[in-house]
């Protein structure tokens, strides 16, 4: 039998936290192999604070992660369903697998390799927040176990830091009071302890167990969830929508591509959309019982039940009940959010043009594609069941991570491709007599940007068999190098002049005035006191009192290029001096434009005014 009542929040809190024994214990028996992984990460931790080396020790604390979340989520998922013994083999397995992939990383974790565990690590926490009520046609009992899970997982932490300020405080008062030496490494073992240690383990023996068909659960629907949707999120969402539609019309009338930015706009749009459908949730009639003869929802669903709701908000959500209890909202947002999520996909098609694949722009694509999944479902299913929205983003984000398909390894494949016709292009051969033809100055860019890339995401072992025949220690300048390819025509026209200048001590002998120059703002960047300084057509222009002062940046910026060794290297110290004052420069950033123009971005460096 299922009984709906409302629940005070606050009432038994303490009693939440009370035999933590007791309820460690049974988690222990409950999620054995996890509290295993847990162990085991936090003994990796100990020891690369101990060693010093975190080289060794990250791609194994990453599988532990993921093993973690990933056995907690298929306990979750079995109990009351599966043998333990079987569940226990099952997760032994996932533990290998993950350990097998995780050892396939190298030492030295690339950009790559911590997207992917960051996607297996989302996948399977989220995993946690629905595994155990994935066939539960209720869907107030999944949203009770999410609500109460989120709590335990917040307490959690604050009471892991609150355990770690006390303790510091405690070792900082021994070494204050009583003189006691206390090693640095301590508070990163209290850390360890704290965090990897208490934490998880005070949230696993807080997880509740799922209840059986006939058990009564109460719905609880506390008054910060509707203050946080109904009154803040809705109304940014609103004013957000607005302003995005705006965008959407004006780039209709301009008929212009949208923004790059767009993408990032409509999923954070989309994003907090559907939490706002998930916080919203109980907020509706609820559904009939099955159950013959069983009690049914009180008249007007949650609405009629929540006794603390005023009257207006009963009036407010009173028009909604005829669309089967759903607030408008939640009916209504998947069909606004279609049209931007086109404007969306139209941008992400634009930055492929423009920039080709990369790991973030597929990730975007295949974001784009889940929302428009995601929004056509909530739609039809008038967000009955907002458990497949968790559901859908975990599995597409497991399954973006792993096997031949997985996000990283399709764009390794594609940009090591195109890397070797560009190669082949430029006849490069990877021997000794090689005929290296010169490319287009476009072709030159793409290649530099390309081989950096790979370089820089999955590490230059990577690409380093496709120009073997250079010096063992090569990596991708000096193929560029070898191609006859000047930095100063790569990295987008970009110029990063760095000095070396690394004295606080200066000769102002001469000098009445020196006045540090920082600023993105090349047309003002400095007005006071009447001396205003400003960039001009590769110049600085100093106007002090009717008198103006001007020093060339032209030649110092071209000597200093050509004598880069390699991108974003220090050159030597950078100074331009004449009767009237002295540069100093620390960096100084900027593009080479058309017709061979400097435009300057940014200046660091110090001004002497005589």
């Amino acid at each position: 039998m299922t009984n709906h009542t409302q629940k005070n929040t606050s009432k038994g809190f303490w009693g939440r936290f009370s035999n933590f024994g007791e309820k460690l214990l049974t988690a222990l028996t409950r999620f054995p192999l996890t509290f295993a992984c847990v162990v085991a990460v936090a003994v990796l931790f100990i020891s690369m604070i101990h060693s010093d080396k975190d080289d060794n020790y990250v791609k194994w604390m990453m599988a532990g992660v993921v093993s973690a979340f990933a056995t907690l989520s298929v306990y979750l998922f079995a109990e009351n369903r599966i043998n333990k013994l079987i569940t226990n083999g099952i997760n032994v397995i996932l533990i290998a697998l993950s350990v097998w992939l995780f050892s396939t990383f190298p030492n030295s974790i690339r950009d790559a390799h911590g997207t992917q565990f960051v996607m297996l690590m989302v996948s399977f926490l989220l995993a946690v927040f629905f595994a155990g009520y994935i066939s539960e046609k209720n869907s107030l009992k999944w949203w009770n176990f999410l609500q109460n899970t989120l709590f335990q997982l917040v307490i959690s932490a604050f009471f892991a830091g609150v355990l770690m300020a006390g303790l510091s405080l405690a070792i900082v008062s021994l070494d204050k009071l009583f003189g006691l030496k206390i090693n640095d490494d301590v508070y990163g073992y209290l850390a360890v302890f704290c965090f990897v240690l208490f934490a998880p383990s005070y949230f696993m023996s807080q997880l509740a167990e799922k209840p059986t068909p006939d058990t009564k659960f109460s719905i609880t629907y506390p008054a910060i969830f509707k203050i946080l949707g109904l009154y803040i999120l809705l109304p940014i969402l609103s004013i957000y929508t607005v302003i995005l539609y705006g965008y959407l019309f004006k780039i209709i009338a301009t008929w212009e591509l949208p923004n790059g930015w767009v993408s990032w706009l409509v999923s954070i749009l989309g994003f907090v959309g559907f939490i706002v459908i998930i916080v919203l949730h109980p907020i509706s009639n609820l559904p009939p019982n099955p159950l013959k003869n069983a009690p049914q929802p009180p008249e007007g669903g949650v609405l009629g039940a929540l006794s603390n709701f005023t009257e207006f908000e009963r009036r407010a959500f009173s028009p909604f009940r005829g669309l089967g209890g759903r607030a408008l909202f939640a009916r209504f947002f998947p069909l606004i959010l279609i049209p931007l999520l086109i404007l969306m996909f139209v941008g992400i098609v634009r930055r492929f043009s423009d920039y080709g694949i990369t790991i973030n722009r597929l990730l975007v694509l295949i974001l784009n594609l889940w929302f428009f999944g995601t929004s056509i479902y909530v739609f039809i299913s008038c967000s009955r069941q907002p458990k497949w929205i968790l559901t859908s983003f975990a599995t597409v984000a497991f399954l973006s991570a792993v096997g031949p398909w997985n996000v990283m390894r399709i764009t390794e494949k594609s940009l090591k491709k195109e890397f070797s016709e560009l190669l082949a292009e430029a006849g490069w051969t990877n021997t000794p007599d090689a005929d290296i033809r010169t490319l287009s100055k476009q072709k030159q860019s793409r290649l530099s940007d390309v081989a950096y890339y790979l370089q820089s995401t999955y590490g230059l072992e990577s690409i380093r068999p496709m120009f073997s025949v250079l010096e063992n220690n090569a990596n991708v300048y000096q193929l560029l190098t070898a191609l006859n390819i000047s930095e100063r025509l790569t990295n987008s026209n970009r110029f990063y002049i760095n000095g070396q200048e690394k004295s606080d001590v200066f000769d102002i002998t001469g000098y009445k005035k020196m006045i540090r120059l920082k600023s993105y703002d090349m047309n003002k960047i400095y007005n006071e006191n009447g001396l205003k300084i400003r960039t001009e057509n590769e110049q600085l222009i100093v106007n002090q009192n009717g008198k103006t002062i001007i020093l060339s940046l032209r030649e110092m910026i071209e000597n200093s290029i050509s004598e880069l060794e390699e991108a974003y290297m220090k050159t030597k110290d950078l100074t331009i001096e004449n009767d009237d004052c002295k540069l100093i420069i620390y960096n100084l950033y900027g593009n080479i434009e058309e017709q061979n123009k400097l435009k300057i971005d940014y200046m660091d460096g110090l001004l002497f005014l005589k």
